[in-house]
């Protein structure tokens, strides 16, 4: 419950890949007296890529957007009795609709993390990549064909484009989203870097806005990553190609990330190679 007295919805606008299931785990663990949290409650039920675009900010798509109001309905008996928080990429387009529907008592937190590392954790799940079968469906995390985004010249390029320069793209695109976010919506804001909550002020500023009490446990298990998840790559992309996107390489800028300040030994040993001693 915030100063306020009033219970308050949180949720993470992200791209995934940047750290939602430690946040989601660890925020559980050590304040479950004080939060009901949910990691993609939903999974791809928000339908982010029909979301972006829809009338009536809900997909137009029956079923999932009778999902997602059913969800705010859960959610709301969450409120009964405690804080909600949300993590996971999947919300990521639906946050005007669940702002709206939260009005009054809605916190969002902006999480960011560097375009290299994010769309090579992407490749690892091979977003992007064409499947192996024929029956397989390709896993397009976004497309700029879709209605909505704020790149569209990228249609151009589409078919000539890499699967981690794809995934560039996406990253561009949600986070120029949650950019335009900040601006438009008059609820309590966090802009939270990966880097900064994981090796900085970031998780003592994360803890003030959801008004937590600082405990010792939060702060030790930032030692600790959690990724259920963890693949490597079977072929290296040149991290040099994100110098070439323009719209990335803006994104990142207004973001305070520098396309060009990674170690490329490091990415290798945790993409290529699978270090497991590396986040």
């Amino acid at each position: 419950m915030t100063r306020t007295g009033i219970r308050c919805a949180t949720f993470v606008l992200s791209t995934g890949r940047c750290g939602t299931q430690w946040l989601a785990d660890r925020l559980s663990e050590t304040y479950s007296d004080l939060l009901h949290v949910e990691h993609e409650p939903l999974h791809d039920r928000y339908r982010p890529r029909q979301t972006l675009g829809a009338r009536g900010l809900l997909p137009d798509d029956a079923d999932a957007a009778q999902a997602i109001r059913t969800h705010v309905e859960v959610i709301g008996r969450h409120l009964e009795t405690r804080d909600y928080v949300e993590c996971g990429h999947p919300c990521w387009s639906a946050i005007p609709y669940l702002a709206e529907q939260f009005a009054g008592r809605v916190r969002l937190i902006h999480l960011t993390r560097h375009p290299i590392p994010t769309a090579l954790s992407w490749t690892t799940h091979q977003a992007f990549t064409p499947p192996l079968l024929p029956h397989l469906a390709e896993k397009v995390l976004l497309s700029p064909f879709d209605d909505g985004v704020q790149f569209p010249e990228y249609r151009e390029w589409w078919p000539t484009l890499t699967p981690f320069e794809k995934c560039l793209y996406y990253w561009a695109e949600v986070n120029a989203f949650g950019l335009n976010q900040r601006v438009r919506r008059s609820a309590p804001w966090l802009a939270l870097r990966y880097e900064s909550l994981f090796r900085g002020d970031g998780l003592g500023d994360l803890l003030s806005f959801l008004d937590l009490p600082d405990r010792e446990s939060m702060w030790s298990a930032r030692a600790v990553a959690i990724d259920r998840f963890r693949f490597a790559t079977l072929t290296w992309p040149d991290p040099a190609l994100a110098a070439r996107h323009v719209r990335v390489v803006d994104v990142a800028r207004r973001l305070e990330y520098d396309v060009a300040d990674v170690n490329p030994h490091v990415l290798q040993r945790r993409y290529l190679r699978l270090d497991e001693t590396l986040p």
